[in-house]
């Protein structure tokens, strides 16, 4: 439902189970909404915030994306909603998210896994935007091996918008002891060289002041 943009009436939504959301995008104004919380769960569970969903206001139907979900940082109850409606036939930049998958052998043999990103951007035509691109680890059979932004299975009509040498996730080998020592003695020769070089930085201090005493 449009509601009016000033009034003093958050916590009488509240109350209804509606919460504050704003519309805009291609061809519209802004237009202030109020939205059932739990339709909206249903939809953002759904959708997420990269497939298109339809938007029914005062009997007229508005293609649009999830763009913004602010919620409450204690509670984690829904604040507001961003809506972004979409020209269907025109293509938009968004942001699709990795759904790892599978089992990388590297790891069981004691190799770490990391996500260097969570997601790519991508262009698209609306209708042609999907969940997420799953991401298959189960390649990963040695330790420094990685995949890249040019592993991933494209659907039709979806433009990866990123350098294809991107690394989305890479095994890192298992840290031995050795590696522990390695990483204690440097770190305690960094804090030899920073005391020598606080050291000085006194010493010069304290002549520069016998000087101007002079």
């Amino acid at each position: 439902q449009k509601r009016d943009k000033f009034g003093g009436q958050l916590a009488a939504l509240k109350k209804q189970g509606l919460v504050p959301a704003e519309l805009y995008g291609h061809g519209v104004d802004n237009i202030h909404l109020s939205v059932p919380a739990k339709d909206f769960r249903t939809a953002y569970k759904t959708a997420g915030e990269n497939k298109v969903i339809n938007l029914l206001i005062e009997n007229e139907t508005r293609p649009a994306l999830i763009y913004e979900v602010n919620r409450h940082p204690i509670t984690d109850e829904l604040q507001s909603i961003d809506f972004y409606q979409v020209n269907m036939k025109e293509e938009i930049h968004t942001s699709v998210p990795f759904k790892f998958i599978g089992e990388s052998p590297a790891v069981k043999a004691g190799g770490m896994l990391v996500v260097n990103r969570e997601s790519v951007l991508v262009k698209a035509i609306p209708s042609a935007l999907i969940d997420s691109f799953d991401v298959d680890v189960s390649s990963l059979k040695e330790f420094d091996q990685s995949l890249h932004v040019s592993d991933l299975l494209l659907a039709d009509g979806i433009e990866v918008m990123e350098n294809d040498r991107t690394a989305l996730v890479v095994v890192h080998p298992p840290r031995t002891a050795e590696t522990f020592t390695d990483v204690a003695s440097e770190a305690e020769a960094v804090a030899k060289v920073e005391v020598a070089g606080k050291a000085e930085k006194e010493g010069d201090e304290k002549e520069e002041g016998a000087k101007n005493e002079k």
